[in-house]
């Protein structure tokens, strides 16, 4: 079984033989790589009972029906999360994740693991807001379209507006400069369509754009 190169780059941020709650696990592909290959107890979690009923039958084909947990639940609802439990939350967008997260549980983890679809920006201001620092972020490309990966942990942090939209730990790593480069030609033609009378917006994307550009030139 391969995985995709967004689910390989999210196996590689987790610990090996560490406990894995994957909340949203769709086929559940992460999970039996993660037993496959790292040894990781998985608890797969989704609200769709048809979803489970595909995941189960993926486990099944690869023997690892005692290994790999499956429980229907709405978000961290009836989830008993074991100690030092990773989380792993991908596929979803912001507003999904943080309404997921309104859940005390959340704080029982040791590590986050987060792809969000959008609002990326949003995600780190209220992550960093609830408690969590970041102390991983990397960006896989995959057919044409960027996908930003985080890392948290309990931490007492604050980004500023800026390191939210940039990514306070992307902007130290020069690999990155591609995604960057595409950003900012998105911006400048949303820039391009906003009405003028439109003053808060275009002074919004205006912003964006001097932080891209600042940052491409170092």
């Amino acid at each position: 079984m391969q995985l995709s190169l967004r689910l390989r780059a999210i196996a590689d941020m987790i610990p090996e033989g560490r406990v894995v709650v994957d909340i949203g696990c769709d086929h559940a592909f992460l999970d039996i790589d993660l037993t496959k290959r790292k040894k990781n107890k998985c608890i797969a979690c989704d609200v769709r009972k048809s979803v489970l009923e595909i995941a189960q039958k993926n486990i099944a084909k690869f023997g690892f029906e005692k290994e790999i947990e499956l429980i229907q639940s709405d978000g961290l609802e009836t989830i008993d999360i074991p100690e030092g439990a990773v989380a792993v939350i991908a596929g979803m967008g912001t507003s999904t994740i943080l309404s997921i997260f309104k859940n005390d549980k959340v704080k029982s983890f040791s590590q986050i693991i987060i792809q969000t679809n959008n609002d990326w920006a949003l995600l780190r201001k209220k992550m960093s807001k609830k408690g969590f620092q970041l102390i991983e972020e990397k960006v896989v490309l995959e057919h044409n379209k960027y996908y930003v990966l985080m890392k948290w942990e309990i931490g007492k942090i604050l980004y500023s507006s800026k390191q939210c939209f940039l990514g306070p730990l992307l902007i130290k790593k020069k690999e990155f400069i591609p995604y960057y480069q595409y950003l900012l030609h998105q911006y400048q033609g949303v820039y391009s369509q906003i009405p003028r009378q439109h003053r808060v917006k275009r002074y919004q994307t205006r912003q964006k754009i001097r932080w891209l550009t600042k940052e491409l030139k170092k």
